[in-house]
């Protein structure tokens, strides 16, 4: 299984993944693009101001997807399943936010770019969401956040597109209510129920893991 942890900054993608792992079977976490890449000092600055900008900060995500990609084929050969801290929706969600907030709309381009290419598809994608004062507070804790992963419209924009992702399933959860024991409960009660559902006989609930390109 491919299971995919969206949502904004400082949101608690990452310890969301870390207390899911040891539920799953011996799975590879595959970290954000900033993390993934081979030389984050050389990823673009995330707050373009036109659309060729944007389009082409796409295209350099892209490839560090690639590596993303490869890391979770291998880990599915094992029978192991994988973990996306992130995964191609967080880049589309930022085209549509900063395009929201900046004057442009290049959603149509920017989806046509992701498509084209394969990319790990997750079978069941978990958002996310929490106060946007509450992001901030956390943002500010971290040297060096750019000021607009804390910012509430871009927030509010990034989680719209999340409505309506290219994951074939989704599940909302609030990270600020409850424990974090609580979130985990929540979180894996929808992997066992769309396990369980792929299980049963009928339609799938999605496509092949890895969307390959058309």
């Amino acid at each position: 299984m491919i299971l995919g942890i969206e949502g904004v900054s400082c949101v608690g993608k990452t310890t969301l993944a870390a207390q899911l792992a040891p539920h799953l079977n011996r799975p590879a976490v595959i970290p954000c693009y900033y993390h993934a890449s081979p030389d984050p000092t050389l990823l673009p600055a995330p707050e373009p101001f036109t659309a060729e900008h944007q389009l082409s900060n796409i295209a350099q995500f892209l490839d560090v997807e690639d590596l993303r990609l490869t890391r979770a084929r291998q880990a599915l050969s094992e029978g192991r399943d994988v973990i996306l801290d992130r995964t191609v929706d967080t880049l589309l969600a930022h085209v549509h936010a900063v395009g929201r907030m900046h004057g442009f709309d290049c959603d149509d381009q920017a989806r046509r770019l992701v498509t084209s290419r394969p990319v790990a598809m997750p079978q069941l994608t978990i958002v996310l969401t929490a106060d946007p004062d509450v992001l901030a507070s956390r943002a500010r804790l971290r040297k060096g956040m750019p000021t607009i992963f804390y910012d509430r419209h871009f927030s509010e924009h990034f989680n719209a597109y999340l409505t309506r992702p290219l994951a074939p399933a989704v599940a909302l959860l609030d990270a600020t209510s409850g424990s974090l024991d609580d979130l985990t409960a929540r979180a894996l009660d929808h992997v066992h129920r769309h396990r369980a559902a792929e299980r049963r006989p009928g339609p799938t609930l999605g496509p092949h893991p890895f969307k390959e390109a058309s």
